[in-house]
Formats: C-alpha cells, structure tokens, sequence
C-alpha cells in the first residue's frame, strides 16, 4: 500500500497526563501557531513487506515526509527520505521496507499531539525526538507526522504570519505600498532570464502582459524557484555522496575528487518530488 487511511496509535501504553515542559523562549518563539498552522499533508504509509520503491514514490508525492511503515493497522516504525535516498544509492530498490526502517519505539508515556497542540509543545517535544506523530483529538488514529523541518518552514512565514494579526486596510495599504516600490526597482533590474525568453514563454501561456515590470517580476519569481530546486538536489547529492564508499580511500583519488559532489538526475527528480513534479526516469530506461 503507498498510504494508509487508518493506522492507529499506541493504545497500551499509557497517555502523559502532565503538561508539556515548554521553556519560556520556545513558547514565545512560536506564539498562538498551532498543529493546524502547519498544512501538513495526510500522513503516507507503507506495509514492511513493501518494496523501497513504494516508499521512495510515497515520501516524493508528500514533499519528501517521512514514511510511516504499518502493519495490521499498528504502527512498526518509519522511514525518512535520506534512508531512503541513500538505500537508493548502495541497495535495490526491490529490497523490503523492514531492511532499513526505523523502529518505533515508544516511551513510557505517550503524549497527544492533535490539530490544536500549540507549536511550542511541538517543539519542545521535538527537541529530544525526529518524529512527532499527530493524531485525532481522541489520540486514537495517526493523521500526520511532523518533523523539524515542518517548524523551520512555518518559521520562515513567521513574520508575514505576525504582520496579518494587524488590521487589514492598514495591512493592505503596506502590501500596495511595498509592491509600488518593487515595481518601482524592477525598471532598472536586469533578470537572469532574458526579457525575450520570458516574452515567449508568456505568449505560449497565452499571457498578455506590456508592463515590462510585471514580467521581470515573474522572471525574478522563476529565478527563485530554480534556485531552491537546485539548493535541494545539490543537498540530496550530497546525502547520496556521504552515503557511499569513502572517496579519499580510491586509489588515484586527487584532493579535488574528494571534495567533488556530482549532480545527478536522481537528485534532481528527488528534489523536484518535493514540489510535486514527477521527472523520474521510466523504469524502462533504468
């Protein structure tokens, strides 16, 4: 299975009923943000006997989350996407999921993180664990797993987020004021991207557009996104370049091929997975 509707939470051991130690700075930190804020996807899950494969498909279509591994409805362990990135480099993607998954231990209590769990206990909870899974307001299904990644991409929005509590008229007032001098800027920027390529690529979209601001705007805005995409890949590469047999121990190896990453369609498709794009090869052309 690539997902699992109904995967339940740990029922025999029992459930903390002291609140969640938080520091005062990591409350403060993350203010009134809850589970909820996060937007997280449905949780993807897979049997033990699945195919890492599966898993590695599963992870791609959910932003590259981990991959819980469940079996009869109960919880076995999980896998995240440098596990398997890096079995896709040294093992077979026709190996079984129990191979290289992480078991789940659980502590000696178990704690509730549901929807409206403040984020500071998310990430106090955290701070000693990889994994925190989210269940139902009952704790009695898993709807969702976060990991720390998930809070430094809330965190990243936290100013906007803040900004928004104001009022709006005043709120919008700001936004048009900010995009009048973005415009303002981008008539003496010159893009990566060519004006005459955007040009095409508008008109192919069929996109009218004459105000030679707005299309910079979207040049500037595509820039960023093929940087991302290739800060990504080059961190998958890197992953993948750790994970295989130590390179200073060839022989012939120079200084310079020691410290040599190469950038490789896999790391690109892995990437791009997290965006939602499939450009994995076909299996007929592995």
């Amino acid at each position: 299975m690539a997902s699992s509707p109904l995967i339940r939470a740990p029922s025999k051991t029992p459930r903390a009923s002291e609140p969640q130690d938080v520091p005062q700075d990591v409350r403060e930190k993350w203010q009134d943000g809850t589970v909820a804020s996060l937007s997280l996807l449905p949780v993807a899950a897979v049997s033990p006997d699945s195919p890492v494969r599966t898993a590695l498909a599963a992870s791609r279509a959910h932003r590259g989350q981990c991959v819980l591994v469940v079996e009869n409805e109960q919880l076995q362990g999980y896998v995240d996407m440098v596990d398997l990135v890096a079995h896709e480099t040294q093992g077979s993607l026709d190996d079984a999921v129990r191979d290289i998954q992480r078991r789940f231990v659980p502590d000696a209590t178990f704690r509730i993180i549901h929807s409206h769990t403040p984020l500071g206990d998310v990430a106090a909870f955290l701070q000693t664990r990889d994994v925190a899974l989210v269940t139902d307001d009952e704790g009695q299904y898993i709807t969702n797993v976060i990991v720390p990644g998930d809070l430094m991409r809330y965190a990243d929005h936290q100013p906007a987020a803040r900004a928004a509590i104001g009022s709006r008229p005043e709120e919008e007032t700001r936004r048009d004021h900010a995009m009048v001098e973005i415009l303002r800027q981008l008539h003496g920027y010159t893009p990566l991207i060519p004006d005459e390529v955007t040009d095409y690529y508008l008109e192919r979209a069929g996109f009218q557009c004459e105000d030679v601001r707005l299309k910079r705007l979207l040049a500037l805005a595509t820039e960023k996104f093929v940087s991302d995409i290739a800060s990504d890949a080059f961190q998958y590469a890197r992953i993948r370049t750790n994970a295989g047999p130590s390179r200073s121990h060839r022989p012939g190896a120079s200084a310079r091929d020691r410290t040599r990453t190469v950038l490789t369609m896999d790391d690109l498709s892995a990437a791009l997975g997290e965006y939602g794009i499939d450009a994995r090869r076909a299996e007929t052309f592995r």
